[in-house]
């Protein structure tokens, strides 16, 4: 079996477990020899010893030395008593190697072997080692003293033979007794480890059985031989160097008891040094409780002899135990006792804190003493740091104390109104804050147990608050999340689902906002932001969602996957309430989504007008107005000018509908607002009408202002405002000129007619109009070329061409050679 396992399980950690367990409960339940059984695990412990860790070879170790000792059949021993004490010597080591590595990887997980057989309770190697060898020692001494007592009780009978014997035959009776003791003590003597009493088996001499028994024990003893030569180097490999590093790592790791055992069962003439030491210690720490300082004719003699002996500078009157403690660390050597050391001072400090002694303190557990650290919060992280630090304690437990101190911090702070605010500081000295729990955090080596022992409060809890619920379904969501535990986030999710019908059907909807802000994972839990949007908490959901933010780590992922969640669900559930999304984009400072939905609004709202019968109504155009005021506004916080200036040139054509609603000024085409403007009178008006429209061109004026030009009072009017505020570009100018040009020149021949066309043709002094319109245009022109060139493309303005050749001191085309004198003041002057 082993051989098939080996070749196709063999590398498999788990599988070579469960091998040496199948073993093991097959040996118990057939009753298999305990010298075989024993001699089977110390066997393969010797063929695989490189191959396998440290942990598992001492678990096999381990069942070798209890079946070897008679502990398992309870039976005498069925190896020699040295060999014995050499194995175990050997165990010791493999235990502290194995509770170093586990210490060093932080990971507690025990293997089935790890666990007493019989019950589901679980030790740590070191202790569960200490524990198993205690029984064999307990046992090996139990058998010893019933094999005494039997050796008085055949000793006693033997004297009651009777007297009328011969005294020759009794003599020779006798002395064949002992001969015959004496071989059977010869044929004992090289098997180191019998497998049974043999004694018992030979005493009643008239049994029929004894015979055959008596050569089925010599035929096992004989293969017991063969099978023990192959397993020698254990006596030679286990020699003072080993002894002594297996009682100073046994100090190290706290086991005074077992490595004073294991000296004196191998070594009882040999002290170290470092009992001495650690005793000193253990009396310091004794009165290093309540912390105080002492005089030193107070110490106890070891102590004071230690002080003097390793020169340790304190004062001559009054001493420290703990600085005297500290002192002493620096005197150890690693790993030969100086972490037990520092174990002793983290209890004296832990106890300081908690106003304990230090023996009731260190006969605590680890976890039990942090565990009381950790409900003074605040004024003890020092020290359970400390604890943490010096001690082996598996991270599940640490995890589980910190989680059950959490919760009641949580408790206290729901009764004490805390916990809407989570900037407060809460009822000392529980912990409770977010940020003291993070920071207690950091004691846990393994971040998904944190978050496996807030989930189980949850699921196993009972009578817990919502609130509090919450709080430690999102303290476990950050731990997974932190520790890339996807597991631990997928069930955490599946549990928050179930828990948010319990929520709404008691309208908690506060618990279900700082639910899903906490959490943050929007895309899982979207459900809930719909719940909340249908219900009308969305000013709840922003509201916990900036707590959150404030108190935890809001991060711009976070909050824009926040946005675009609630964004993404309005428009799944609640397209149309613009309010929501107006709320939104504020909340989150969305400026261009805000102003794009402030000008929607107010097309909403002037739509709404039209729909209404009465237009004398102008409300929803009040708002209109007021709608794209506030997109202007929120345009120009961001520095989009030309967006600004649109806006307000909307809202003043609302304006303008608003004061002249028997025209239709709004949402007009392109052909109409084009038409609109040119038929405007006045500046103001078309001026709206041209920014509203995006009509405010030079080409788009040209139009406008040849339309007024047989008006000379309004093109007047018209052409002075337009100059307070356009320029006069000369494209337009241009285009003026030459309608006039044309104009001038189709109706020249019918000046005869007073009217040429009736019912609103031109009137009779139309050429007088145009010319004194464009005459004012060419007055508004200031630069001379152009006023010149205006002028030539119009025709009949040569007073005009005239005074601008004379300001441009500028010889007329037409003008034929002339010879030039240098006149008065330097001017040239035409001599004809």
């Amino acid at each position: 079996m082993v051989a098939e396992w080996k070749e196709f399980l063999w590398d498999v950690p788990e599988e070579r477990v469960a091998l040496w367990g199948h073993c093991q409960t097959l040996f118990v339940r057939y009753s298999f020899p305990a010298l075989q059984a024993g001699l089977f695990f110390l066997k393969h412990a010797e063929v695989v010893e490189k191959d396998l860790p440290a942990r598992e070879l001492h678990e096999m170790l381990l069942l070798s030395l209890q079946w070897l000792s008679g502990l398992i059949t309870q039976s005498n021993p069925v190896y020699l008593l040295h060999l014995l004490r050499e194995i175990e010597t050997r165990v010791w080591l493999l235990a502290v190697e194995s509770e170093a590595q586990v210490k060093s990887e932080g990971d507690f997980a025990l293997t089935i072997s790890s666990r007493e057989l019989g019950t589901g309770k679980s030790f740590n190697i070191i202790d569960r080692t200490a524990n198993i060898i205690m029984k064999m020692d307990n046992h090996i001494n139990a058998m010893r003293i019933k094999t005494s007592e039997k050796n008085d009780a055949r000793e006693n009978n033997q004297t009651h033979h009777k007297i009328s014997q011969v005294v020759d035959a009794s003599f020779s009776t006798n002395a064949g007794g002992s001969s015959k003791t004496k071989r059977r003590a010869k044929g004992l003597a090289p098997s180191r480890r019998p497998l049974m009493d043999t004694t018992e088996k030979c005493t009643d001499s008239e049994d029929g059985f004894a015979a055959p028994n008596f050569r089925n024990d010599l035929h096992l003893l004989d293969e017991n031989l063969r099978i023990e030569a192959s397993f020698s180097r254990w006596e030679e490999r286990v020699g003072p160097e080993e002894l002594e590093r297996a009682v100073l790592s046994l100090l190290e790791f706290g086991q005074i008891s077992a490595a004073k055992q294991l000296q004196n069962k191998l070594s009882p003439g040999h002290i170290p040094p470092e009992f001495v030491l650690v005793d000193a210690g253990l009396k310091l720490a004794a009165i290093s409780t309540p912390s105080n300082e002492v005089r030193i004719s107070m110490l106890d003699e070891d102590v004071r002899f230690v002080i003097q002996s390793y020169n340790i500078l304190i004062n001559h009157h009054v001493v420290d135990p703990l600085e005297v403690l500290e002192s002493l660390t620096t005197i150890f050597m690693e790993g030969s006792g100086r972490g037990l050391c520092k174990r002793i001072i983290a209890v004296v400090k832990g106890a300081n804190v908690l106003g304990l002694s230090f023996a009731e303190a260190f006969d605590k557990q680890p976890i039990e003493l942090l565990q009381l650290l950790s409900l003074k919060a605040q004024d003890s992280f020092e020290e359970a740091n400390l604890l943490v630090q010096t001690h082996s304690m598996p991270a599940a437990s640490i995890a589980q104390v910190l989680a059950e101190s959490f919760l009641k911090g949580l408790l206290a702070a729901h009764r004490g109104g805390y916990m809407d605010s989570q900037k407060e500081e809460g009822p000392a000295p529980l912990l409770w804050r977010f940020s003291d729990f993070l920071k207690w955090a950091e004691l846990c080596p393994s971040e998904p147990e944190i978050g496996h022992a807030l989930m189980r409060l949850v699921i196993t809890g009972q009578e817990i608050p919502h609130a509090c619920e919450v709080e430690l379904l999102i303290l476990s969501h950050h731990f997974y999340k932190s520790s890339a535990c996807l597991d631990g986030v997928d069930v955490l999710v599946a549990l928050a689902a179930t828990r948010v019908e319990a929520y709404v059907s008691e309208g908690d909807f506060p618990c279900l906002a700082r639910l899903i802000t906490g959490v943050g994972n929007f895309h899982t839990l979207n459900f809930i932001l719909g719940i909340l949007i249908e219900n009308g908490q969305l000013v709840l959901l922003l509201q916990k969602f900036s707590a959150a933010a404030d108190t935890n780590t809001g991060t711009a992922e976070a909050v824009r996957g926040f946005r675009m969640a609630v964004l993404t669900t309005l428009k799944q559930f609640n397209p149309n309430d613009l309010d929501a999304f107006a709320m939104v984009y504020n909340h989150f400072d969305m400026k261009h989504e805000t102003a794009s939905l402030l000008e929607s609004r107010a097309e909403q709202a002037s739509q709404q007008w039209f729909l209404r019968y009465d237009k004398d109504q102008n409300e929803d155009l009040l708002d209109s107005m007021r709608y794209f005021i506030e997109a202007a506004e929120v345009h120009s916080s961001i520095d989009a000018g030309n967006k600004t200036h649109a806006a307000c040139a909307r809202a003043s054509l609302v304006s303008l509908q608003i004061r002249m609603p028997d025209f239709q000024w709004l949402n007009l085409s392109e052909t109409n607002a084009r038409r609109a403007l040119v038929e405007q009178s006045r500046f103001q008006e078309a001026l709206i009408v041209a920014e509203a429209y995006g009509l405010n061109q030079p080409s788009e004026w040209a139009l406008v202002l040849w339309n007024q030009m047989l008006k000379p009072e309004l093109t007047e009017q018209f052409v002075a405002e337009f100059v307070a505020v356009l320029p006069l570009h000369p494209s337009m100018l241009a285009d003026l000129a030459r309608f006039y040009r044309a104009e001038v020149a189709a109706r020249g021949d019918q000046s005869q007619f007073s009217v040429w066309l009736t019912g609103g043709g031109l009137p009779a002094e139309w050429a007088k109009y145009l010319w004194r319109s464009f005459r004012c245009l060419l007055k508004r022109t200031r630069d001379l070329r152009l006023r010149l060139q205006l002028a030539t493309v119009a025709t009949g303005f040569v007073d005009v061409i005239d005074a601008c050749i004379k300001a441009l001191d500028r010889v007329p085309e037409n003008a034929g050679p002339l010879v030039l004198r240098k006149g008065h003041g330097g001017a040239y002057l035409p001599l004809m």
